[in-house]
């Protein structure tokens, strides 16, 4: 049991993102920028709640809902949630699979980010949103998801760690998105991860602190261990997580 949400504490780079960088305004003139430098893909506050109204055709309305986390949710939630609990996704795995040039990357050096691919199993966290919070996170967690249209939003089975098994909306690659780049090599993912850069910082930094996240919750995921360790060996220094738990060390000892 327990309960494992976690403080967050910023060490070096930019800030974590917060509740006030997903509302509408702010996440409508990143678009309103990204339109302008040609990514024509980017969701329009319309349209992202279309998506949204589509996914909650899924949902009993005055229920508690979950959310499952895998790669940046984990360590940077911005949303309130009830509990949050280790858990396991059977039928998808974390994937380096779309190329982003704005955030933590440019057009010239793209970076690369997670989304959930089908096959394998994915451990994560499942965080509960009380009734009274579905409609207001889960509206912040589409601004923060469903920007560039990359993400295909679902509903999938997710066992707890405490053995409860419950239904979670999650972010699956949309594969036939422009930007879906699912057949790299390893060596092309961890040099892009290695060297891209962008506003929001390093793409390295969120390996680094997705891997520490996943280490300090007892979840071991090979691919991404092996690429902190190919990504080591290209920078010729290990990748440090920029956001701690509970101010503690993590993935030390």
């Amino acid at each position: 049991g327990g309960n494992h949400v976690h403080r967050l504490r910023r060490l070096r780079g930019p800030a974590l993102l917060t509740r006030d960088d997903l509302s509408s305004e702010r996440v409508d003139q990143i678009v309103a920028d990204a339109r302008k430098a040609g990514y024509h893909f980017f969701l329009s506050g319309e349209q992202r709640a279309a998506s949204l109204k589509e996914a909650m055709t899924r949902y009993p309305p005055g229920e508690e809902a979950w959310v499952f986390a895998y790669g940046s949710l984990m360590w940077n939630p911005a949303i309130e949630v009830s509990e949050a609990q280790p858990c396991t996704v059977d039928g998808w795995r974390r994937s380096f699979c779309f190329w982003m040039p704005m955030g933590r990357g440019t057009p010239e050096l793209p970076g690369l980010m997670l989304a959930l691919e089908e096959g394998g199993t994915c451990e994560g966290i499942a965080y509960r949103l009380s009734s009274d919070q579905v409609r207001s996170e889960l509206g912040l967690l589409w601004n923060r998801e469903m920007l560039a249209g990359v993400y295909r939003p679902c509903w999938v089975p997710t066992r707890l760690r405490d053995g409860r098994t419950v239904t979670a909306v999650t972010f699956a690659i949309d594969t036939s998105h422009c930007q879906y780049c699912g057949d790299l090599s390893m060596d092309r993912v961890a040099h892009h991860i290695a060297y891209a850069e962008g506003r929001r910082g390093a793409c390295r930094d969120y390996l680094a602190n997705t891997a520490a996240h996943a280490r300090a919750l007892e979840i071991h995921d090979p691919y991404i261990e092996d690429l902190v360790r190919r990504v080591t060996t290209l920078r010729s220094e290990y990748v440090v997580p920029t956001v701690r738990l509970n101010g503690d060390g993590v993935g030390e000892a």
